[in-house]
């Protein structure tokens, strides 16, 4: 199933929906009958999906924070951010092995030097999997996290249900991201460009939710985003690969090794923020304004379409619903 909304439904029953459905996907995860030969396998595939499922319930939070009230929109976003860390800390250590590989295919680097630390990754990725998801049972305490939340669903209460929604929430995102790249300009540090990568994720996401309502250029506007969350995210994981190294360069070869890798290792991140900068200017240069008050039209044209025409208070098909409702 698609993560959309649809135009002839409240905004808010359709985040409802949509979160439902993310969460449900969770537990079917999380829930998996697998035989033991399959388990490693489950368990990468399971915290990978877990964690996009959670990611896109808090972009769908944010898009319907207004109507839901601050108090309960930070409790469920702060439940499925709490949730996913355990999950997140498998995923890094297997973020680092893959991260690793992949510069190591797109870079001249020595690959005796690539075995050594290739190695000692692939050991501490068991090692994080073993404590974190089977000595610590995270999978049934996410699961139990999970559908408490499923069953708090039918008691959120909203203040409005219109279509102001949309139009509240992506400003909130989209004004978040340009703040941001604005930061991250002037101060490129780890912290300040994977904020930047979290907002535009955010916004690729809520962008997913309004996909039916595309019809022109606009179609690749959710790809263009997408496109800058993966260099965002590209270069964040080498920038934590490296961190990881320069931390313990004992474990992983030693300095002389290290040197090798991580010359070629900051041209790649150079490379991936030069071009996460020109996209973002591109996708950022619209006050948040202009942006959603731009979404949002094309939504209610797309909803009203949908919707067809309304009949006039003379028409026989008006005239037809009146005489239903009197009788």
């Amino acid at each position: 199933m698609t993560f959309q909304l649809k135009a002839d439904e409240p905004v808010v029953d359709g985040i409802r929906r949509n979160v439902r459905r993310e969460v449900e996907k969770a537990l079917e995860h999380l829930g998996a009958k697998v035989s033991p030969r399959r388990r490693d396998a489950w368990e990468s595939d399971a915290v990978h999906e877990v964690r996009k499922c959670f990611k896109r319930v808090r972009a769908a939070l944010r898009l319907v924070r207004e109507e839901l009230g601050d108090d309960t929109y930070r409790e469920e976003n702060w439940c499925f951010r709490d949730a996913a860390r355990p999950l997140s800390e498998v995923r890094d250590a297997k973020m680092l092995v893959e991260s690793l590989d992949k510069f190591s295919q797109q870079c001249n680097v020595e690959p005796g030097a690539v075995a050594k630390v290739h190695a000692a990754l692939v050991a501490n990725h068991q090692e994080v999997t073993r404590r974190v998801l089977r000595q610590g049972r995270t999978f049934p305490a996410v699961a139990e996290v999970a559908a408490r939340a499923l069953g708090r669903l039918s008691d959120w209460k909203t203040k409005d249900d219109g279509g102001e929604a949309l139009e509240g929430g992506l400003r909130r995102v989209y004004r978040a991201g340009r703040h941001m790249l604005s930061l991250a300009a002037a101060d490129p540090s780890m912290a300040n460009l994977h904020e930047w990568r979290k907002q535009a994720k955010y916004l690729w996401h809520q962008l997913q939710l309004l996909e039916p309502a595309w019809t022109g250029h606009e179609k690749d506007l959710g790809d263009r985003v997408h496109r800058l969350s993966q260099l965002l995210g590209e270069d964040h994981d080498l920038a934590v690969l490296r961190q990881t190294l320069a931390a313990d360069p004992l474990t992983y070869g030693g300095h002389g090794v290290l040197k090798g890798l991580f010359e070629p290792l900051d041209r790649q991140r150079e490379e991936l923020e030069r071009l996460a900068f020109e996209l973002g200017r591109q996708l950022y240069k619209d006050s948040p304004k202009v942006f959603t008050s731009r979404i949002e039209a094309y939504w209610r044209a797309w909803a009203a379409k949908v919707e067809g025409p309304k009949p006039s208070a003379g028409s026989r098909s008006a005239r037809s619903a009146r005489i239903r409702a009197d009788s």
